[in-house]
């Protein structure tokens, strides 16, 4: 990249930055949002490589776990690939996922699949019995869904998915469930600097997560119809290039800005530098979090007779909640 052409890029994310802090200035109130969706689970990042940059991958999502930050990534994958990850949640709460990753050459893009769990198990209490009824239930959220990306010229990708959530808020001790389809779309455009491009996604658009049935309570047999709340919706657009790039070293840095629809703005920052694309270290910052701000990771890659492994790590400050500790395994083949 050139020194002018470094320069725009420079301008162009110090512009991005002031316009989003100015954005989040005026748009406080969304701090009194919080709460009111539903689907919460979908807001945990899929993938140790993009949460150990801080989550700011809607731009770069160059890897299986794109189908999660911006669907527009997948047409970047020219070869079958497989990701596991694994999130420890604090409380005990874990949360697997695993996708899928298949070219297609007759419809020229990609398609992705994916299928990830939030479980644990908890004791029941009562409004009688605050210390426990001595029985426990499982609390658990699944989501299943497909995704479709593809070049539509030399510079634009773009992508959309289809997902069915399900949330089971303790069915086991009479809990209600329920259930939403939300779509995803996202587009990536290289502007023709460099490696320079930016990003837009928009996640979790759907109907509203509402129980069936009505509820009754069992001291006074009142029956209340139960509410519906929406999915948590999530809006990001963002900005990333590599400032140096050759045959043994590349950087790659990232920023990019979260609207919630039950929250404030977000601004993020992250990079990653990868020696020989066998090892990376990688390291990311939330602006505006009060908690989970500060995140790291490492990763190593094998290539072994055309097939390709790597083993993520990523670590994030939870702050009071504590440590928050992901591991990703990639397979491409």
């Amino acid at each position: 990249m050139s020194t002018s052409s470094l320069r725009r890029v420079l301008l162009a994310l110090a512009l991005m930055a002031c316009g989003a802090g100015a954005a989040s200035a005026q748009s406080d109130l969304g701090g009194q949002r919080a709460g009111t969706s539903s689907g919460s689970f979908l807001r945990i990042g899929v993938g140790a490589r993009s949460t150990g940059m801080g989550e700011s991958f809607v731009a770069v999502a160059n890897d299986p776990s794109a189908i999660f930050w911006n669907p527009a990534g997948l047409a970047s994958l020219l070869r079958r690939e497989v990701a596991i990850s694994h999130v420890e949640w604090p409380a005990e709460i874990g949360y697997e996922h695993v996708t899928l990753v298949v070219p297609t050459q007759k419809l020229g893009g990609s398609f992705g699949l994916q299928f990830g769990v939030l479980s644990t198990r908890l004791d029941e209490t009562t409004e009688l019995q605050p210390y426990g009824t001595g029985r426990s239930f499982v609390y658990s959220d699944m989501v299943a869904g497909a995704a479709y990306a593809r070049r539509w010229t030399d510079k634009l990708l773009v992508g959309f998915g289809l997902k069915y959530v399900r949330e089971d808020l303790g069915s086991d001790v009479g809990g209600p469930t329920t259930s939403a389809v939300l779509f995803d779309v996202g587009s990536i455009y290289y502007l023709g600097l460099g490696s320079v491009r930016i990003a837009t996604s928009l996640s979790n658009f759907g109907s509203e997560f509402k129980p069936s049935g009505e509820y009754i309570s069992p001291y006074s047999g009142e029956r209340r119809i139960f509410d519906g709340y929406d999915p948590p919706m999530m809006f990001r657009y963002g900005v990333a290039f590599e400032p140096v790039e050759n045959a043994h070293h590349r950087v790659t840095a990232a920023i990019e800005v979260n609207q919630p629809a039950d929250n404030q703005q977000l601004l993020k920052a992250g990079g990653e530098w990868s020696w020989d694309r066998r090892f990376m270290l990688r390291s990311g910052y939330n602006f505006t979090a009060d908690d989970l701000n500060f995140s790291a990771g490492a990763g190593f890659a094998l290539d072994l007779s055309g097939t390709r492994g790597q083993l993520d790590y990523a670590y994030t400050d939870g702050g009071f909640l504590g440590a928050i500790h992901r591991v990703s395994l990639g397979v491409r083949f």
